[in-house]
């Protein structure tokens, strides 16, 4: 995919939160506390992402629902028009992401799910190239990194598929095959990711600079 740009916004983002959406938000979340089936959960999805087609949680959903019904080319096409959409509301003339948008604050948080959502999608399609710049521009922006972009871009860098932390999982217990051994993925990161100066050498300094060490 080419460059998304935003032609109407000539600066770059210095901050984002997402806080145009509470009605929808509320709805939608209100929505996954009911017991829906299937066909009237994509109806109310669609309904949502009409209402607000910038709220990007419905997507999700619904490109779920659309590859269980065996139809991966019109889940493919709903994230990739929504996906535009999503990139057209924080980048700038220059396709700039802003400097920062944290997972911290909960408005953000539907924007940046989908965003790794569709670049796991690309990983999967062989994209990996579109997949680390999507992974790049994230951790730029959240080096925080609650959602463990890092752990991506460094998978990616191995050679590894979007599959890769298959081995991390836990296997005992309730969180059995749920979860991730987050002491095993932080110690595989610790011991490969400065094998790549160029992706982290910086995100090492920023933590440092914030204290983390």
């Amino acid at each position: 995919m080419d460059k998304i740009t935003n032609p109407h916004r000539r600066k770059q983002i210095e901050e984002f939160v997402d806080d145009n959406h509470p009605s929808v938000m509320s709805e939608y979340y209100d929505v996954l506390d009911r017991d829906l089936s299937p066909i009237r959960l994509k109806k109310v999805m669609n309904k949502l992402i009409k209402k607000d087609p910038l709220f990007f949680d419905p997507y999700l959903i619904l490109a779920d629902i659309l590859y269980s019904e065996n139809k991966p080319e019109e889940a493919r096409e709903l994230l990739s028009n929504a996906y535009v959409r999503a990139v057209k509301r924080i980048a700038d003339k220059d396709g700039n992401w802003p400097k920062r948008m944290e997972w911290g604050w909960l408005e953000n948080r539907h924007i940046m799910r989908f965003i790794v959502r569709y670049a796991y999608l690309c990983w999967e399609e062989g994209g990996t190239e579109e997949a680390l710049d999507i992974f790049r521009n994230l951790l730029r922006a959240n080096p925080d990194d609650n959602q463990g972009v890092r752990y991506a871009i460094l998978a990616i860098k191995l050679g590894l598929g979007p599959d890769w932390d298959d081995e991390f999982l836990v296997t005992k217990g309730p969180m059995a095959g749920e979860a991730l051994d987050a002491r095993k993925v932080m110690d595989w990161f610790e011991k490969h990711a400065r094998r790549f100066p160029e992706e982290f050498d910086w995100l090492f300094e920023e933590w440092k600079r914030r204290g983390y060490d």
